[in-house]
Order: C-alpha cells, then sequence, then structure tokens
C-alpha cells in the first residue's frame, strides 16, 4: 500500500491495497442480490475500510461501476490527498447528502438503494425514504463487514505494529509502577506512554482495576490506591494507522496467593488451548468451548460470563465474535482476534489475560504473548 498523504510534501496516496478491490467486488455481489442499484455506507470505520478516509464525516453510495464519496467542507482538502484512487470514485462536497443529490438531479436514473439496517435509526429511515421516494430504500443487514473481516497484509501490518506497542507500553508501566499509585494514575500512565510511543489514541478506554474491584470485568479505573498484596488487571491497546490492538494483563504486587497464581495458570492455559483449535473457517463457539470448558472442569464456571473473544481491526470490537451464544459465527482466514478468557470472584478478585492473533492459513499466529507466570511486583 502506498504511503498516506505527507504532512510537508502533501502527497497523494497513489495506490491501495488489493483486498480493497476484492471487498468491493463481493459487496457489488451482495448489491446485485439485493435487486439495488446501489449500497449506502454511513459508517464510519465501514468507510475508512473501504476508502482510507479517516475524518469524522462521510458516507458513501457504491455502485457497480463507480463510487460516489460525501463529505462535508472541512475535509475538503484532505480528501484530495487521502482516499484511495479508486476506479470511477466522485468525490462530493456537502452537509447535506440527500437534498444535495435531489437537487442535482443525480437519483433520476436510480430505482432502489440499500442500506445498512444495523447502522440507520428507523427514524433515520423514514426520513430519508420521504426525501428520495420513489427511489426505494431497501435494508440489508452485514452488507460489508463480512469482508472486512480478513484483513490485508497492509493492515495486518498495521496491527502487528500496534501489538508491539501495546506490549512495551506494558513493560514501561511494570518498572515505573510504585505501590500507593492509584488505578487513574496507572491508567494515565498507560496512556501517556502509549501516546509517546507514537499510538493515536486509546481504541478505548483503559481499564485499571485492582483488588476487590478486579472482579468487575469492565471496571473504570478510580481514585483507590493500589496496595501490596493486591491484583491488578489492566485492558488497553494502541492504534497504528487507524487499526487497534486489545490486550489485558495481570500482575501482583508484593506477593500472590496459591489460588491466584493457579488460576492465572488456568487462564493462560485455557487461552492457549482455544488458541489451537483457530484455523480458518472453524465455529467461533467451539473455539469459545475450548477454554470455557477447561475453566468449568477446574470449578470457575460460574465466574466467566462474558464471549471468549472478538475480531479486532479499525474497531477495537468486531466480527468474527468468539462466544457460546452465537450457533454459527465462522471464523475467516486472514482476521485478527482478541482471545481474553476470565475468571472473576465477586468481592474477592478478578483476572483475564488477553492476546491478539491472525488467523493463518492453518492455524493462529500469535501477535502477543502473555507471560506464562503471574507477574510479581
Amino acid at each position: 500500500m502506498a504511503k498516506k498523504s505527507n504532512a510537508i510534501t502533501n502527497e497523494p496516496v497513489k495506490t491501495f491495497p488489493e483486498k480493497i478491490s476484492q471487498r468491493l467486488t463481493q459487496i457489488r455481489f451482495r448489491i446485485e442480490e439485493l435487486k439495488t442499484d446501489g449500497l449506502f455506507v454511513n459508517y464510519l470505520p465501514n468507510i475508512r475500510y473501504l476508502t482510507n478516509f479517516s475524518g469524522s464525516s462521510a458516507s458513501m453510495i457504491i455502485f457497480q461501476d463507480s463510487i460516489w464519496f460525501f463529505t462535508d467542507d472541512r475535509y475538503e482538502e484532505q480528501v484530495q490527498t487521502e482516499l484511495y484512487p479508486l476506479p470511477n470514485l466522485q468525490i462530493h462536497i456537502t452537509r447535506d447528502v440527500w437534498n444535495y443529490l435531489i437537487d442535482k438531479k443525480l437519483l433520476k436514473d436510480i430505482n432502489a438503494l440499500a442500506f445498512e439496517a444495523e447502522k440507520l435509526s428507523y427514524q433515520e429511515v423514514i426520513n430519508i425514504r420521504n426525501l428520495i421516494r420513489p427511489v426505494k430504500f431497501k435494508p440489508g443487514e452485514t452488507i460489508v463487514e463480512p469482508y472486512t473481516m480478513p484483513k490485508s497484509p497492509e493492515e495486518l501490518e498495521n496491527i502487528k505494529k500496534a501489538c508491539a506497542m501495546s506490549e512495551e507500553v506494558f513493560n514501561i508501566v511494570l518498572k515505573n509502577f510504585k505501590t500507593g499509585m492509584t488505578e487513574k494514575e496507572l491508567a494515565a500512565e498507560i496512556v501517556y506512554y502509549a501516546r509517546k510511543l507514537g499510538s493515536e489514541g486509546e481504541p478505548f478506554p483503559t481499564i485499571v482495576v485492582s483488588g476487590k474491584r478486579s472482579s468487575m470485568p469492565h471496571g473504570s479505573p478510580t481514585d483507590k490506591q493500589i496496595k501490596a498484596n493486591e491484583v491488578v488487571t489492566v485492558d488497553f491497546g494502541c492504534v497504528v494507522n487507524g487499526f487497534c490492538s486489545d490486550i489485558t494483563r495481570v500482575f501482583a504486587v508484593g506477593k500472590y496467593t496459591k489460588e491466584q497464581k493457579s488460576i492465572y495458570e488456568l487462564l493462560i492455559k485455557a487461552k492457549e488451548n482455544a488458541i489451537a483449535q483457530i484455523r480458518p473457517f472453524v465455529n467461533g463457539k467451539l473455539v469459545d468451548q475450548a477454554a470455557r470448558s477447561m475453566i468449568a472442569k477446574a470449578g470457575y464456571g460460574d465466574f466467566f460470563q462474558h464471549s471468549l473473544g472478538h475480531g479486532i481491526g479499525i474497531m477495537p470490537h468486531e466480527m468474527p465474535l468468539i462466544t457460546f451464544r452465537k450457533e454459527n459465527e465462522i471464523i475467516p482466514e486472514g482476521c485478527a482476534l482478541a482471545i481474553e478468557p476470565g475468571i472473576y470472584i465477586p468481592n474477592k478478585y478478578g483476572m483475564r489475560v488477553e492476546d491478539n492473533v491472525y488467523v493463518a492459513k492453518d492455524s493462529a499466529k500469535h501477535l502477543t504473548k502473555a507471560p506464562e507466570e503471574l507477574i510479581v511486583i
């Protein structure tokens, strides 16, 4: 993939990954199946997957032989250098897409458009239908996401860099940790060093929970001081060229109990057992079961309630979902995943270990690797 726009020379992107053409071809097959002329896309992560646009306002209509891209005047200069040079890409600058299309009479030869049913509210759909009649506006479910799950080599390289950055951040904050720091202070350290190493931001709010609070899987950091003989769970990620990592690490302050050591080792084994089951086109429920059955057999089944994992990419949580709750979630070749078994004992403590992997042709390859032994500071 060509380099993005240079901040000094302002060079435009001159080419794009082969995977983008494949995605557009697959989406156009879906458009044909839906018996529509085109697909309206308004979900910004999907737009970035298809066009490279990183701004906060955009939509697009994908036709069989062209693409209409819409953004407002704040990004008029940015799109000239950032967008992939897709065939027959037409850029429209407007703050009111549908009235713009009506005023320009651009819908006169269009009979029907599809839209991402899960990305528009009911009221938005009604308003658009009323505006563009007699053009039909038809819902389609998960039209884009199945084709953004497999990552291009260029996208995977960004995820790898984000993963390496996260592991480096964790090592730095461990060296700087001092007993008595608050959860908020530790979270701030993580965010600071991630930014210092080059992360574009937080893919999600950083989680730091300690002591009894570590039994909350998604607890927000507080002013609670981290004391001796407590376990600490941190869940965070980094962002490189728009692509995320998502890891969870655990450490003990001063010392750990035999039970804590046993639970941590169980989570590591359960995670690795699940990863060993991953290969292209395996059912996510089977992967989830590979970890869940080990945790249940050890007597902690009631304390692992969330899904085992999910896809990562431009968003920290994407398809596929690796869960016991879905019967037919198939893991495609080429996707990046976060695998995160956890055990949370209320009013006592909790732990979660989370690694990122890539689904290669015959197995899953580690992008991160949690320590096999519980770290003590």
